[in-house]
């Protein structure tokens, strides 16, 4: 037997050999054509809903599958149409190669196939592809937070090759419902080719790039694709050319790199809503690598809108093999017509929002040179007539613009970001001097920056109207601003900005036009590329005038603001003044209506100067400010005001005043408050939100003399010291005060009116409760209670010495309204606040020779509501001469000046106080002349009532006011009156007289005695 033959039948008869030969042939039993056409159908029918048809011509484990004519068909309603036909899908791959670190993929094809994608009531056929499955309910797993990944690591090194080829592909949707209805893709044609080196991780990046050797993409490089849509609003069926081929090999050397397309027409035809709608988009490239040369070269780069060439590219990248390549790229040409643009958007009229453009802009001359280490980039920008409006919206039109900036990069600087340096790549820029003329706005820029010299920026602004960029605001603002700077860590910036006719709106209310001017230098000083940490304001003046030249305000101020997690604002110098008739003029109503009443205090020409610090933190915030202010409404030429405030919380829960001091008129008025405000979780907080734990002092302080304001002196003390707790408040009111002058300024002179106050002692403690609410008037009741004296004599805090003045008639004539008796005083009173109300018992005050006594004089201060005040007393008037009312020579013609009265008071409502007071007043004893004058007030003038008067004694007087108006009885002793006139009672009555026509005749009544 031969010797090999004989070796081979011993290598058979091994157990090695046998199991071997078995697992072939099982192999070719299993992944072979006649199976898998048995085998793979069924398969795919018993574990899915769909349905396989095909004819395998290949089936291998280690080189892949190769099927014809290829259907798969879903199931349920869409069994009669394919998901999917292919006449041929190849997957054609190596295995084995594995074993060298080899994937390869030597071709993935999918000739003439068919996609479609259908919908029928609510339904899809992607959905009849797999078996629904039951759904176990799982529990949330809770991951935890992991980095995130940047590589996928191989371990073992390998290199991959893949091949796709598509061809004739065509894609189908279609839907019953919804808006688009149909779409179609046909011929699309796209192959690709994609070799890498030998690689043990792929980068999840753009690094990923380094690891390709070979790429090749080809799209429709043949013929156009074929587009078809159906949709509520457009149908489009058209040939479109979507041609790309994408070429680079890096195994070459050098390498092969290769770029073009023809994507889009430049006539589209659209139907849209019934209308025939004509644009234009194309994309036309060419870009390829001259080997020879080693540059890039760009020779066509055409970007087309409705067949016109917005950008043009032409130029190339040299010395790519090098580390620095050259860029050399220009745009050539640019023509962008908007008008070109109109014509498809007018077609789209009543389907778009309306959109009106029109005019021309070029980006030509606009380009890039050099290398990786010094470029130049240069940005061209012209326009003209340029107008663009959407709607109704506001219109944005550009006259003219001629735009040119060019800056020096070195894109190699890898140096990190600084505050000085932002823009490490940035060597310098430089911004020729430029024009743009944006809706009737002059815009003018200019200015360079260098590393080497820094930063020099200028900026205009002409005829901008406010009123088109801000709401409410209205003017012409004109602006220049100029930015100087040796980095950009700090920036020094001068800035003039006058607005001509500034008008501005609160609420409903609008200012009249008046010009306003700026003036500002700062510095910005940055931490951090572009952030900004402070703000150095050396100087900014502010100024308002009235349209006709008349200054209004003035305001000057200095100081810095640094930023950060620690807010920081400081106010060196803030200076105001006011010309307060040329404000009003200037401010809206709403502004005017608080300012006006005011206006006399504040005077001509009043001034503040304020200095002040805050410092805010995240749950805290610190003020502290010096303020000096000149009043001269009041005559007040050095208030001063000073306060150290601390608000602690986000929601400024807690207010700690550590001071807040007030002094003026040389240091005679003064005024401190200190203490805490807190929110706290009860209702009704009596200050605002807060409950308050404050100290108040008011105190007026002078040695001798002293002139204050308004023609007041003052000589003593007079102070007031409250103590705030929660809902109540403690102190007292006192002065000691020897004497208290007041004059008009008219003195002398007929209109002169004088005063002195001698003597003033008081000591009134004080007790309120912020949280009372009276609920029931005092005053109720009938009028017994203003004239019972029940003998309570308490001991007086309240004590005047005497009151003397000018003539309440008379000009130029001394009149003494309050006379001291020997050592005692002429006025003295108890005086107490408790519980909200004012008591005042045991008012005497002695005046013209007799007394005023005061009983059950009570003011209800409530809840510090006018409308809820009230006060109630009487008044008994006891041998006053009404003769010294009169003028020296005719007071001896007078017999019997002697008037003994009462008068009873209440009124409820004081912030009406005479429409709502109601007055008794009842006089039992009066002189005859002046019971004659008195029905003359009552009663007009006759031959009877002047016969009467002369013959009858008057018994009695009892006027009373009600609602403003006055009612009137004058009684007269019994006699033979009764017989010749019917009076009834014995009176002669006046009823409803307005409370103005009584004055008025009691004025002119007067003036007859001094006639």
């Amino acid at each position: 037997m031969n010797p090999i033959l004989k070796g081979s039948l011993g290598i058979a008869k091994t157990k090695t050999f046998r199991g071997l030969f078995v697992l072939v042939l099982l192999y070719k039993l299993v992944f072979n054509q006649f199976t898998a056409n048995w085998l793979l159908p069924k398969l795919v029918s018993h574990f899915t809903m769909a349905k396989l048809e095909g004819e395998f011509t290949c089936f291998s484990l280690f080189f892949g599958i190769e099927i014809q004519n290829l259907r798969v068909t879903p199931g349920g309603p869409f069994s009669e149409s394919p998901l999917l036909t292919a006449k041929e899908v190849r997957l054609r791959y190596n295995f084995p190669f594995l074993t060298f670190g080899k994937i390869r993929i030597s071709d993935i094809s999918l000739t003439e196939a068919n996609l479609r994608m259908e919908e029928k009531a609510g339904e899809w056929n992607l959905a009849y592809l797999l078996k629904p499955k039951a759904e176990a309910e799982e529990e949330p797993k809770i991951e935890e937070p992991k980095e995130p990944i940047t590589e996928i690591s191989t371990y073992l090194p390998l290199q991959l090759s893949a091949y796709l080829n598509l061809k004739g592909i065509s894609l189908q949707y279609i839907r019953e419902t919804g808006n688009l209805r149909y779409f179609s893709l046909q011929n699309l044609d796209f192959q690709t080719k994609l070799v890498t080196n030998r690689f043990t991780s792929i980068p999840l990046g753009i690094e990923a790039l380094d690891q390709l050797d070979e790429v090749l993409v080809h799209l429709n490089s043949e013929r156009p694709l074929l587009i078809e849509l159906d949709s509520n609003g457009v149908k489009w069926k058209e040939s479109f050319p979507m041609s790309l081929r994408l070429e680079w090999d890096r195994t070459e050397n050098p390498e092969l790199f290769l770029f073009a397309t023809d994507m889009g027409k430049d006539e589209i035809n659209l139907d849209v809503r019934g209308k025939a709608v004509q644009t234009g988009l194309r994309l036309l490239t060419d870009i390829h690598f001259d080997a020879k040369e080693d540059v890039l070269k760009v020779q066509q780069f055409d970007l087309r809108v409705v067949g016109q060439t917005w950008i043009q590219l032409f130029g190339s990248i040299s010395n790519l093999s090098k580390e620095t390549p050259d860029v050399n790229l220009d745009v050539v040409r640019s023509q962008i017509q908007l008008g070109a643009l109109q014509n498809t958007l007018q077609q789209l009229k009543g389907i778009l929002p309306e959109l009106k453009v029109s005019g021309d802009l070029s980006l030509e001359g606009t380009g890039i040179h050099g290398n990786w280490n010094e470029s130049s980039a240069n940005v061209k920008i012209k326009a003209n007539q340029v107008y663009a409006r959407v709607g109704t919206t506001k219109p944005h039109s550009v006259e003219t613009a001629n735009l040119d900036l060019t800056a020096t990069l070195n894109l190699a600087n890898q140096k990190e970001k600084t505050a000085e340096f932002p823009l490490p790549f940035l060597k310098s820029f430089r911004i020729t001097p430029s024009q743009l003329v944006y809706n009737q706005t002059s815009i003018f820029l200019s200015g360079e920056y260098a590393k080497e010299s820094g930063v020099n920026l200028s900026l205009s602004l002409d005829k901008l109207q406010l009123g088109e960029y801000a709401k409410g605001v209205n003017g012409k603002l004109k602006l220049n601003l100029t930015v100087l700077g040796e980095t950009f860590q700090n920036l020094f910036l001068q800035s003039k900005i006058n607005i001509d006719g500034f008008r501005y709106q609160i609420d409903r209310s609008r200012s009249p036009a008046s010009n306003l001017g700026l003036d500002l230098e700062t510095s910005l000083i940055f931490d951090k590329p572009f952030g900004l940490k402070e703000i150095q304001i050396s100087n900014l003046f502010l100024d308002q005038k009235t349209i006709t030249g008349n200054k209004a305000l003035d305001l000057q101020v200095k100081g810095n603001v640094q930023l950060g997690q620690t807010m920081f604002v400081s106010l060196s110098a803030l200076d105001l003044k006011l010309t307060t008739p040329n404000l009003l003029v200037v401010l809206p109503l709403v502004l005017k209506e608080k300012i006006s009443p005011i206006q006399n205090l504040l005077g001509v020409q009043p001034k503040i100067k304020l200095n002040a610090r805050y410092v805010q933190e995240p749950n805290a915030k610190q003020i502290s400010a010096n303020i000096n202010a000149d009043l001269p409404g009041l005559e007040m030429r050095d208030l001063k005001l000073t306060t150290d405030l601390s608000i602690s919380g986000a929601n400024a829960n807690e207010i700690l005043i550590k001071q807040l001091k007030l002094m003026a008129f040389n240091g005679v008025l003064q005024s401190s408050l200190s203490g805490k405000l807190n929110k706290l979780e009860k209702q009704k907080p009596p200050l605002g939100p807060y409950f308050g734990n404050l100290d108040l002092n008011v105190l007026i302080h002078s040695q001798s003399k002293q002139y204050l304001a308004k023609g007041i002196s003052v000589h003593g003390d007079l102070g007031l010291n409250l103590k705030i707790k929660d809902y109540d408040i403690n102190g007292e009111f006192f002065t000691k005060l020897p004497a208290l002058a007041y004059n008009n300024q008219k003195c002398p002179g007929e209109n002169c009116k004088a005063y002195l106050i001698e003597e003033i002692n008081s000591k009134i403690p004080i007790q309120h409760n912020l949280a009372f609410q009276p609920e029931e008037s005092l005053i109720i009741g009938d009028k017994s209670i203003f004239i019972k004296n029940y003998g309570r004599m308490n001991t007086p805090n309240v004590t005047i010495g005497k009151v003397i003045g000018t003539h309440p008639n008379i000009p130029n004539l001394p009149f003494e309204y309050v006379k001291k008796q020997n050592d005692s005083p002429g006025f003295s009173a108890f005086i107490e606040y408790k519980e909200n109300f004012a008591n005042i018992e045991s008012l005497k005050s002695y005046s013209m020779d007799g007394i005023i006594l005061g009983k059950n004089l009570v003011l209800n201060l409530g809840n510090l509501d006018p409308k809820s005040m009230e006060f109630r007393g009487n008044l008994l008037i006891r041998d006053i001469d009404l003769k010294q009312l009169m003028a020296p020579k005719v007071r001896d013609k007078i017999d019997d000046g002697k008037l003994k009265a009462d008068l009873n008071i209440k009124v409820r409502d004081l912030s009406e106080p005479i429409a709502n007071l109601d007055l008794f007043f009842s006089i039992f004893q009066i002189g005859r002349d002046f019971g004659k004058s008195a029905l003359n007030v009552i009663s007009a003038q006759n031959f009877l009532i002047d016969r009467i008067t002369d013959s009858y004694p008057i018994s009695k007087i009892d006027v009373s006011l009600s609602k403003g108006l006055v009612y009137a009885d004058v009684y007269f002793d019994r006699s033979l009156l009764s017989l010749i006139m019917n009076l009834e009672d014995g009176k002669i009555s006046q009823q409803r007289m307005p409370l103005a026509n009584f004055l008025k005749r009691a004025q002119n009544e007067i003036q007859t005695y001094q006639e």
